[in-house]
């Protein structure tokens, strides 16, 4: 939203707080809620462009997340940086360095920073 609509909504939102003020004048008789439910919908439209514009949306960062590797013939395991595609259970065609037997997918997991104890 540029400049001009920043200037329509304070015009719109002035128009609309003086027509909220002439329907509670008591000279106007019967068309004082019209012109009171005119006037809050003008002022209504203004303060939106006024406050109408780009928000920052807040980006969150991914927390590290690891993939555990372990060989179906022996008990070697191994932990690895996650890699797109990563399930469980999910055969790899890797061979064990240890006994050269298959290996899947144990685990896949997010590993979070334990607050310091210390600090309270």
């Amino acid at each position: 939203m540029g400049i001009i609509s920043k200037i329509l909504g304070v015009v719109l939102t002035a128009s609309g707080a003086l027509i909220l003020t002439h329907a509670m004048d008591p000279n106007v008789g019967s068309l004082s809620f019209v012109l009171f439910v005119v006037g809050l919908l003008v002022m209504s439209v203004g303060f939106g462009l006024l406050t109408a514009g780009k928000q920052k949306k807040e980006v969150k960062a991914s927390l590290p997340t690891v993939t555990e590797i372990r060989c179906n013939g022996c008990d070697f395991k191994e932990i690895r940086d996650y890699e797109k595609g990563d399930y469980i259970l999910k055969p790899l065609e890797m061979k064990c360095p240890k006994c050269s037997g298959k290996m899947t997918i144990e685990g896949v997991y997010v590993v979070r920073e334990e607050p310091d104890k210390d600090r309270f």
